[in-house]
């Protein structure tokens, strides 16, 4: 075997999305000859994949490069590169402010990462490797190197959103919506079914658009709609759990709802960004619905999806709201009870309609916001889990922990989002699915549970 041309250390930052992006960019590496290093030490090239998508995002992208830059500039690299989001929105800006990087590669040449590193390494200039607009989307065909466990895994069905989310950069950043075939998507899941995943979970700008601009799937018949996938990844042997996340709540139809409650492998599990509870904030935020239109739909959900896990993310402190809709909001989740809500306070971004609305909220405000809704969502999902000590589930299982203790995750939990649960038992290990019963509580976010005979 010939020697590799480098060895390669990614980082990659930001959502399940960007790691995708990176397990394609490693399998394109991979096979023009480069070697992939686990640690940053070990490796000629480190390449930092990052996100852009608000304020604090983009501290950790800069923050992550910045403490790679020494070690090019110490000649401990031969080179850095830079992708994602952030020289997609920034790149020649970077270009000047981060003379230590090699290249700076956007969204839309992820394909071309093995020629930019051959021409880096070769010292033929500093690249920036932007298109307006453009982002690649990879298919089953495309060389994929899964990160983290096998037995779970990711698949992107499309790529780019057409919404008009008054806060929202990712259109600017990611492109027009572009969706993959379904015949891609059933491939893909039969690849990663043979090569031992067990869980994959679909991602997306906006999952529920996917479809709208492919073909017909027959002669004479409408466009693929998200059901008919949903009812084709159930039919996928040797998964045992597919994951729906990313749905935008105003496009859920009857026939998804439909299709996940009948689903073998989907699981019942939904994630909709309802972003608000007032009818002034969500007109604010351009996101085509009412609050009455939000609780109808989890109403909706709720009745059409036995078991249903319902997990939703809200802004606070978006410019204009005040402590009336606010206190919208929280009655709001009070009402609901989601099982999982995630917070995020606004963030200012260029670029966005919202970017000019008046008044801000101030930083303070929005924080006291921030931990008052928190608190109101931690009672309700302390409640929500205590009552299910007892309860018998199926665990899937992540990675050891320690003497006869694995970790784990139920249905209800994605990964990395949902917590985990600390499970007892013999001779686990990675990839496991065993029933067992919840012993346990961990500080509001975690299961303890114990495998049964």
């Amino acid at each position: 075997m010939s020697s590799p041309k480098a060895t390669v250390h990614f980082h990659s930052l930001g959502c399940p999305k960007n790691l995708l992006d990176t397990e394609v960019m490693l399998g394109s590496l991979a096979l023009a000859g480069y070697a992939i290093a686990e640690n940053l030490e070990d490796a000629d090239v480190a390449v930092v994949n990052t996100c852009s998508f608000i304020e604090s995002a983009r501290e950790e992208s800069v923050q992550a490069i910045l403490d790679v830059a020494d070690l090019r500039e110490d000649g401990r690299l031969r080179a850095l590169v830079v992708a994602g989001c952030l020289p997609q929105r920034y790149g020649a800006a970077l270009a000047k402010e981060l003379p230590e990087v090699d290249a700076f590669v956007g969204t839309g040449a992820y394909q071309e990462i093995a020629p930019i590193l051959d021409d880096a390494l070769a010292g033929r200039g500093r690249g920036v490797y932007v298109e307006t607009g453009s982002t690649h989307l990879y298919d089953d065909a495309s060389p994929r190197i899964l990160t983290g466990a096998g037995h779970s895994a990711y698949i992107k069905i499309a790529e780019g959103c057409d919404r008009v989310c008054a806060f929202c950069a990712i259109p600017g950043i990611r492109g027009k919506f572009q969706s993959r075939s379904l015949e891609s998507l059933l491939q893909e899941g039969h690849q990663l079914a043979e090569a031992g995943v067990r869980e994959v979970n679909l991602v997306a700008q906006d999952s529920t658009s996917w479809g709208k601009d492919l073909p017909a799937l027959t002669e004479g018949a409408g466009r693929p709609r998200l059901e008919d996938m949903v009812r084709a990844l159930d039919q996928v042997e040797g998964l045992d759990w597919v994951r729906l996340l990313y749905l935008y709540p105003s496009a859920v139809t009857d026939g998804l709802i439909d299709a996940i409650a009948s689903a073998e492998r989907v699981l019942p599990y939904v994630d909709v960004p309802l972003q608000h509870g007032s009818d002034a904030m969500l007109a604010a935020m351009k996101r085509g619905t009412t609050a009455d239109r939000q609780r109808a739909l989890v109403e909706r959900l709720r009745a059409g999806i036995p078991g249903l896990t319902l997990r939703t993310t809200v802004i606070v402190g978006f410019p204009g709201e005040t402590d009336e809709d606010f206190e919208a909001l929280c009655e709001f989740a009070r009402w609901a009870r989601f099982d999982r809500l995630g917070v995020f306070r606004y963030s200012d971004e260029e670029d966005t309609a919202a970017f000019e609305l008046e008044p801000k909220v101030p930083r303070e405000v929005a924080r006291e916001r921030y931990r008052a809704l928190t608190a109101i969502q931690g009672e309700i999902m302390a409640e929500r889990m205590e009552a299910q000590v007892g309860n018998e589930v199926d665990v899937l299982v992540d990675a050891p922990f320690g003497g006869t203790q694995v970790l784990g995750r139920l249905p209800t939990q994605a990964p990395e989002i949902d917590g985990a649960t600390f499970l007892k038992g013999a001779n686990l290990k990675a990839g496991d699915l065993v029933r067992a019963r919840i012993t346990g509580v961990r500080a509001g976010v975690d299961f303890d549970a114990e495998a049964l005979a």
